[in-house]
Parts: C-alpha cells; structure tokens; sequence
C-alpha cells in the first residue's frame, strides 16, 4: 500500500521524462530525416515498448487495469470530481479522465513512432498518407502535451498536490 502523495515507481518516472524529451526534442529541434531525428523516434519507441510492458506487468497504480477509463467509471469520476480528484491525488494513481489521457498520449505516440519508422521502409518510401499521418499524430501529442501540462498545474494549484515533485523523486 502506498502512502499519500509518495511518487511513482522509477521506471514510470524515469520513462515519463525520456519519453517527454525525447518528443520535444524531435518535435522542436530536430530536422525531419536526420539520422538525430530517427534514433531518437527508435529510442521514444523503446521506452514506449517498455512502457506498454509495465503498464501490464509493473506495480498495481502503473497498470493500466487500475486506470482504465471504462464509459461507467468516467461517468463517476466526471460527476464526482471533486471527491475523485482528492482519492486518486493521495493514493497516487490517475483517475479515469487522467488514464484516457495516459492512454491517448501513448497511442499517438505509438503511431507517430510507426508511421516514422515506416517512411524509413522501401515500401512507403514517399508515401503522402504515412507522412501526413506522422505529421498529424505528433501534432496530436503536442496538443495532448500542452493539456495534460496545464490540467498537472491547475489540479496541482486546486488541489494542493505536488504532482511534479512526485514525477521527479521520492
């Protein structure tokens, strides 16, 4: 059992920040094409395939089972945030309106890493639908980053959790 407000496990923090700035990184910096830009899609999708690994093997509050955002718990959650929020805060796991994002950010990030491995393949080499796919889905994550950050700071402000202090140590 887990005590209030203590972190998360090394490899959801750990894996949390490499694949953050591995994204940033190749979505703001990197040239489109660049052996840099490639290796770190590969390294992101490591870390990814790993991530997807512990989401079924790792500690219960890494496990995608405990935040699964069926229609009836996401119905709970949204008319009962308030107390939600403070639950899920202090006994340190996501609600299900937090793991549909978990999960929508992995799966975008999944395909933005398959589509750039595909243009990569003599078989989609200049293929329009698989750049315009890559293109979108890591648009899709950049907007995704850009909520789930703001959603960290405001519930953090509301709810006086030290959310970010919780990804970086124990």
């Amino acid at each position: 059992m887990q005590t209030p407000y203590q972190s998360w496990d090394i490899v959801i923090r750990l894996g949390h920040w490499l694949m953050a700035s591995l994204f940033l990184i190749n979505y703001w910096l990197l040239e489109e094409g660049e052996d840099w830009h490639e290796w770190a899609g590969y390294a992101l999708f490591c870390i990814l395939t790993f991530r997807m690994i512990w989401g079924f093997v790792g500690p219960s509050n890494a496990r995608f089972s405990d935040f699964f955002p069926t229609i009836k718990r996401l119905k709970y959650s949204i008319n009962n945030f308030n107390q939600e929020q403070k639950k899920h805060l202090t006994e340190n796991r996501h609600n299900p309106i937090a793991g549909l994002m978990v999960l929508f950010l992995l799966f975008t990030l999944l395909i933005t890493a398959v589509s750039g491995w595909m243009q990569t393949l003599d078989a989609f080499w200049g293929e329009d639908w698989v750049q315009n796919l890559h293109a979108w889905s890591a648009d899709a994550v950049m907007i995704a980053v850009a909520v789930h950050v703001s959603a960290v700071l405001i519930i953090q402000y509301r709810y006086k959790v030290p959310l970010i202090k919780r990804m970086i140590h124990r």
